[in-house]
């Protein structure tokens, strides 16, 4: 793991200064000024690119194709709205905005507010959920194992967590440096490489699963990753 965040931030100032909300439409108005070109590029490729809240729905049915999921970090309940399709789905946000808004989205979903470490520890049943994502979250907790031992918690013997982050071993980092899309700081306190998120896993307990070729390009910025509590 590679922790860059500075000074931990409390957690009502990350909901109350950091909205993710804000801050992407920050990082937005940066890349018009320092990177108009490569805005311009991305923006002809993004039909080319698959839906993310779709990918992250893949990504999940590869595992499992029903039971009781929890979206860690769900942020406005766009994957959730998908996977309510397959799943019986709860999630946790520790934006009120962003809950709020998945909340219309989703309707029947029970949306959690507040600290991801401490939600999951004071709201979800132990053993009571057959996956647990993290579409975006770890790269936002200042304390991942302790999200980490979250979903091992709630999940059942056997369970998996599915997880999405920036992947610090991306050749685009090494080559974009400073101007790396996966950079968010402070909204990003830690970032991963293949190795070192394997590691995290396994010192929360978990058992990481083997990724698949098409999630392995060392091009890619995302880093796809599965895990299995033991049964």
């Amino acid at each position: 793991m590679v922790f860059i965040g500075g000074t931990p931030l409390a957690y009502d100032v990350q909901a109350a200064d950091y909205d993710w909300a804000d801050e992407h439409a920050k990082e937005f108005r940066r890349r018009q000024q320092r990177q108009p070109t490569m805005l311009r590029l991305s923006r002809w490729l993004r039909p080319l690119r698959p839906d993310t809240n779709g990918r992250m729905l893949s990504q999940t049915l590869r595992w499992r194709r029903e039971g009781k999921l929890v979206d860690f970090g769900c942020g406005d309940g766009g994957f959730l709205e998908l996977a309510a399709k397959y799943f019986d789905v709860t999630g946790i946000e520790l934006s009120p905005r962003s809950a709020e808004v998945a909340r219309d989205r989703v309707p029947g979903a029970r949306i959690l507010v507040g600290p991801l470490t401490e939600v999951a520890e004071r709201e979800l049943p132990a053993e009571g959920f057959d996956v647990v994502t993290q579409f975006g979250y770890i790269e936002h907790e200042w304390n991942p194992l302790a999200g980490l031992r979250g979903a091992y918690r709630a999940l059942k013997p056997g369970g998996v967590t599915i997880l999405k982050t920036p992947n610090y071993a991306s050749w685009n980092r090494h080559i974009r440096g400073v101007d790396w899309c996966g950079y968010h700081i402070p909204g990003h306190c830690n970032y991963f490489t293949p190795e070192t998120l394997s590691e995290l896993l396994r010192k929360a307990g978990f058992q990481p699963l083997a990724r698949p070729i098409a999630d392995c390009s060392p091009f890619s910025d995302s880093l796809w990753m599965a895990a299995r509590k033991p049964a």
